[in-house]
């Protein structure tokens, strides 16, 4: 969609109460660095960016500082809307040529419910007459490359969360080809769930957890580094937490009964994210389910990553995108 090809870039993520950054100057990962700044109260609310002013004040003061300026940058569709459907094709139409073909059939065969989307496609059995779309609605990406142009930054990519965790995955070498993953983001308020089977994505799924951030602080921990803890009452917190719980077995159920009629399951949970208590979330998918979990923590990140946590591993597996 925007292409400037450069080796070096920065990968931003910005959510309600964060933006985060990873400068890459160059292909090797002990190089990278990475950035947080806590966002007050207001910029950005429920995915949707809500004082452009001051968003840019902050990508104009601290961004360009971290990477430099006419710097690639790379982000994130927002999950809130991105949308998975499969689209049936000529046998005649090549791998490369699908994109042009949706564009085409926008509106006749293929119909989505937002205008002017943002898509791409992915064909995990060439030449079977079926594939995948992704599409997310254009306006919150076109806000974002408004104000890296207007800050003296190159729109580079938008990528799809999901799609990001499961290239930091398969880079880490922790996907089975013959296996079937239920994917789980956590972030303070909101949840992006992927189920990742046999090189294909299946499902995708976002949620919004009930908080009010004001409950929530953030304590720096070190240069460009911070902590979020909750002020508030935990339990309640925890207690939110829990309905998410029992919503993912509900997604697998779907997934089980409804997508495959019993025969195909989840074989492994991987969990990460930037929620605080993300062990304690583990701890309750261990108490509920009887299928392995795997978080992935600050001591697995850091064995091939060791300049970085937890919180940045979404981050990662955009930083690792090949861009043509």
């Amino acid at each position: 969609m925007f292409n400037k090809k450069k080796k070096s870039h920065i990968s931003i993520e910005i959510k309600d109460y964060v933006l985060r950054a990873i400068v890459a100057k160059g292909p090797d990962t002990s190089l990278w660095k990475g950035y947080e700044l806590p966002l007050e109260r207001g910029i950005v609310e429920g995915a949707v960016i809500s004082d452009e002013m001051a968003l840019y004040e902050i990508i104009k003061e601290h961004v360009t500082k971290w990477a430099g300026k006419k710097q690639n940058v790379r982000m994130f569709v927002p999950d809130t809307s991105v949308l998975l459907k499969n689209f049936d094709h000529p046998s005649d139409v090549e791998p490369h040529q699908l994109k042009g073909y949706v564009e085409m059939e926008l509106g006749q065969s293929i119909h989505l419910p937002f205008h002017e989307p943002l898509i791409d496609v992915y064909d995990p059995k060439p030449g079977d007459g079926q594939a995948m779309l992704y599409a997310a609605p254009s306006e919150e990406v076109n806000k974002m490359m408004g104000m890296f142009l207007d800050a003296s930054l190159e729109p580079q990519a938008a990528d799809i969360r999901g799609l990001c965790n499961i290239r930091l995955l398969e880079h880490m070498q922790f996907l089975d080809a013959h296996k079937t993953y239920l994917i789980a983001d956590w972030s303070i308020n909101e949840l992006s769930i992927s189920i990742f089977s046999q090189g294909n994505v299946e499902f995708l799924r976002y949620q919004s957890i009930e908080t009010n951030l004001a409950d929530w602080k953030a304590e720096p921990v070190g240069e460009n580094s911070y902590s979020f803890e909750h002020i508030g009452g935990e339990e309640e917190y925890r207690m939110v937490v829990t309905d998410q719980v029992l919503e993912i077995d509900r997604m697998m159920n779907f997934f089980k009964f409804s997508l495959h009629k019993g025969e195909k399951s989840v074989d492994e949970i991987i969990i990460l994210g930037d929620n605080p208590i993300l062990q304690t979330i583990a701890d309750l998918l261990s108490n509920n389910f009887d299928t392995p979990l795997k978080v992935l923590n600050d001591s697995i990140i850091q064995k091939q990553f060791p300049e970085f946590t937890e919180p940045f591993a979404t981050l990662l597996g955009l930083a690792l995108k090949e861009v043509n």
